[in-house]
């Protein structure tokens, strides 16, 4: 894993992000982090918090999964150069380069859920790095 690789800092995005600090290979693993699951009948208590914008639907039960750790800080891009994906078996996520970062470059995912799901809103405004 390649967590030395990364730091967290101020996003010209939004608030803060994860930046490559060393070079990153495409199709490396980035990271683990572990995941928290929320019980669905606490999501409606987590949704009136800033905390229910870093979750991600982990059932169809309406658990949700918190990812612990800096790679939480990856904003949203509709090109991302990473992918996190959420292991049940391990009750981890994993965070993947899908190409080459290079030094300085954020590392951004797609916080759509689903592959062919390129034009499901959003609940925020997506700015791109000026």
């Amino acid at each position: 894993m390649l967590e030395e690789h990364v730091e967290v800092r101020s996003s010209p995005r939004e608030g803060r992000g994860l930046f490559a600090v060393a070079p990153i290979a495409a199709d490396s693993l980035v990271m683990e982090a572990p995941l928290l699951l929320i019980p669905a009948e606490q999501r409606a208590a987590l949704q009136a918090t800033i905390v229910d914008d870093y979750v991600y639907e982990w059932d169809e039960h309406g658990t949700a999964a918190l990812v612990l750790g800096v790679s939480s800080m990856c904003n949203h891009d509709d090109d991302p150069n990473a992918f996190l994906w959420l292991v049940p078996d391990g009750m981890v996520a994993q965070l993947f380069a899908l190409r080459a970062i290079p030094v300085g470059e954020e590392i951004t995912v797609s916080y759509r859920a689903e592959e062919g799901s390129e034009d499901a809103p959003l609940w925020f405004e997506v700015r791109a790095a000026d």
